[in-house]
This record gives structure tokens, C-alpha cells and sequence, in this order.
């Protein structure tokens, strides 16, 4: 499922270079970077964006805390979804693991495991 694309980002005529400019002026168009957003247009419209890293580090973190915001939220769908379903039927660990793998699982002795390799 794609994203819905709520809003398209807007700029200013000075914040577009065509990729011929882009790579001739590159040092010129990292220092704009810092303060706004330059977006490097090709044949077909605009086609890459540059920014300084900080702006992009906000964003990746902002889009990670979304994802797994959606991730908890169909998963809280699913098991709502599953409660209300009167056919439901829990699933033990054993049964989702197999015999033999539970039995490996049963096996370990949490407490041989050092802390150093348990929190690395």
C-alpha cells in the first residue's frame, strides 16, 4: 500500500537548479542546502533533492517513529480483528514453533548466557 501524500512540499524558484548547474556549481548548492532545501531539476521535472544532513537525520527519525506507529497500529487492528472473530482460536508457542524447536527452546539455560553477550 502506498503512502497518501498528504501535502507536496513547496519552494521558491531559487531553491531550483537544473542538473547541469547542480553539478557545475555542486559547492555553491551544498552551502544553500544548509539553510533550504535545493531541489535539482532534469528533463522530466523536479528529480532529486538536496539538504544538509541534519534536516535529513530530523526526517528519517520522524519517518521511523511513523512506521512503527503504523506497524503497532495494524497490529492492534489484527488482534481486534481476531478477538471479535467467534472461530478465533489461540495459537500456543509450541504449536507455532514444532515440537522439535520448542524443545531446543526449552532447552536453554537463560543463566548460561553471559551478560556481555546478552547486551552487547
Amino acid at each position: 500500500m502506498a503512502p497518501a501524500i498528504l501535502e507536496k512540499p513547496t519552494f521558491t524558484r531559487d531553491q531550483i537548479v537544473s542538473a547541469t548547474v547542480a553539478s557545475k556549481e555542486f559547492s555553491a548548492l551544498r552551502k544553500r542546502a544548509r539553510t533550504s532545501p535545493q531541489y535539482i531539476s532534469g528533463r522530466n521535472g523536479i528529480d532529486s533533492v538536496l539538504l544538509d544532513y541534519d534536516t535529513y537525520e530530523r526526517m528519517y527519525g520522524e519517518l521511523q517513529y511513523f512506521r512503527e506507529l503504523e506497524f503497532d497500529r495494524i497490529a492492534a487492528e489484527r488482534v481486534a480483528a481476531a478477538d471479535a472473530d467467534p472461530d478465533h482460536r489461540p495459537i500456543s508457542f509450541r504449536e507455532v514453533l514444532g515440537e522439535d524447536a520448542y524443545e531446543a527452546f526449552e532447552a536453554i539455560d537463560a543463566s548460561a548466557i553471559p551478560d556481555e553477550e546478552l547486551f552487547e
